[in-house]
């Protein structure tokens, strides 16, 4: 995927730390970045301990993968920033007829 490298560099001046596939789910793909730059000057009050700040980042994924025509929810985890793609069954569909 190029959102990890390219365009994470494009938005946040370096690639992301890692992609990877899920062994569980074939769908399913996680962009890992251990250092956020959007959580670096973000102090979360202690009664928002489960707020991840990266859901702007998860947007700009989907927001991506939106234009790409792979419509997709993405959603984030508090202790890193992972974002979750879940590729939908029309878009693995059309992936296996390209091979």
């Amino acid at each position: 995927m190029v959102i990890h490298t390219q365009i994470w560099r494009a938005v946040f001046g370096r690639p992301a730390d890692a992609i990877e596939k899920s062994v569980e789910n074939v769908d399913e793909y996680m962009i890992i970045d251990n250092d956020p730059l959007i959580e670096r000057h973000i102090s979360v009050p202690r009664d928002l301990t489960g707020l991840s700040c990266s859901s702007f980042s998860a947007g700009i994924v989907e927001a991506v993968l939106d234009g790409l025509a792979h419509y997709t929810p993405t959603s984030t985890h508090p202790t890193r920033t992972t974002i979750l793609i879940r590729l939908e069954k029309s878009v693995l569909d059309r992936e296996e007829v390209l091979k």
